[in-house]
């Protein structure tokens, strides 16, 4: 509708109604599907720290969700960086020349990287801090003549130094059975050997030494206790060993 008086359009009543609610409906769905997710951690004393989303946003979501998927807006806006129960893990990589002599020293993530690079490279530390639980073999395996038994990677603590890892490789047949084990990834081994290739390309070195560092993060229901406990702020440092090209 056209005012010729005033030379002004005006928008229908009904149009404006109409949009009204589609611009609501959209805006309420990308709230829900924000709200629907698990929260924390929350400092608790009992109970898990993390928080199960609202129920209605829950019920919300599973109507909009079509919706959401349609547009490309399933994203909830909660971010690697908003997960403050994820441990800090941040690598250093010694590059060595033919002669075994150290050239240089890269830190992963890079801190006067753009955000761009930054983001690549904290994506790839957090592949390689994908730790998982070796299980000892069920029973003894004995190799055929002339074959090796078959062997096994894990981290494995210096002496006197439990904060301290070094990756070996052993027999199945002697992971320890008294205490629980660790062993990167394969996808965290392929990485690895992936970066080294790269660093060794890109400076000239023969050899990588890299060392993952991380510390776990400090739950919050220490606010409630009077210490700290023992080891939550050490350092593990985990050394992958010499790769190279």
């Amino acid at each position: 509708m056209v005012n010729v008086a005033s030379g002004s359009a005006t928008v229908p009543r009904w149009l404006v109604i109409v949009s009204s609610l589609v611009i609501g409906f959209h805006l309420l769905a990308v709230l829900v599907n924000a709200l629907a997710v698990w929260s924390g951690p929350w400092p608790v004393m009992d109970g898990p720290p993390m928080a199960t989303p609202p129920q209605f946003a829950v019920t919300l979501h599973s109507r909009t969700g079509d919706y959401l998927q349609a547009v490309r807006l399933t994203h909830n806006f909660h971010f690697t960086t908003n997960r403050a129960a994820l441990p800090t893990v941040y690598g250093e990589a010694k590059l060595r020349d033919d002669e075994g002599k150290e050239v240089a020293v890269v830190r992963i993530p890079d801190p006067n990287a753009n955000r761009w690079v930054r983001h690549r490279q904290e994506v790839l530390i957090r592949g390689l801090g994908d730790d998982q639980p070796v299980a000892p073999p069920g029973t003894e395996i004995i190799p055929a003549p002339g074959q090796k038994a078959p062997e096994q990677e894990l981290w494995q603590a210096a002496e006197n130094e439990p904060r301290n890892l070094r990756l070996v490789r052993v027999p199945s047949h002697l992971v320890p059975r008294d205490r629980p084990m660790l062993a990167p990834s394969p996808m965290a081994i392929t990485l690895a050997n992936s970066y080294a290739r790269y660093l060794c390309r890109a400076h000239g070195a023969a050899s990588v030494e890299f060392v993952r560092r991380s510390r776990d993060a400090i739950p919050p229901r220490i606010l409630f206790e009077d210490n700290v406990p023992a080891g939550a702020l050490d350092e593990l440092v985990s050394n992958f060993g010499e790769l190279k090209p």
